[in-house]
């Protein structure tokens, strides 16, 4: 890998994170249309992450990657989005299927438990 791919994919990790704390700061505000709009740029942020990431053959950092977009996605409320991308996580990484279960299954709590934007 050269320096500067390196460099991309550091600067996406870092837009990324920052993506995520802007949608979580803003949902916590109440401001549910600003959260969904950070949330689905970190989801498409980490789309790309992943795939850099199995390219390069890194697939714990690769399924992290995917398991967090599908999240964005399920925050950001788009969980037709979201359900596809944990429904593909699961054939692909069939020993992690508990693992991602627990992940969707928190996800619907929070939802049901603070009127947020998730559906």
């Amino acid at each position: 890998m050269t320096t500067a791919e390196a460099s991309v994919s550091d600067m996406l990790v870092t837009v990324k994170s920052r993506e995520i704390q802007r949608g979580m700061q803003a949902e916590m505000r109440g401001d549910h249309a600003t959260a969904a709009r950070h949330l689905l740029a970190a989801a498409h942020l980490e789309l790309v992450l992943a795939s850099d990431y199995e390219s390069l053959r890194q697939s714990r950092l690769a399924f992290r990657s995917l398991l967090s977009a599908a999240s964005c996605f399920w925050q950001a409320g788009d969980a037709k989005q979201a359900n596809r991308l944990f429904l593909d996580l699961k054939r692909r990484y069939r020993n992690r299927k508990v693992e991602i279960d627990d992940i969707q299954r928190e996800l619907k709590a929070c939802a049901k438990g603070n009127g947020s934007i998730r559906t």
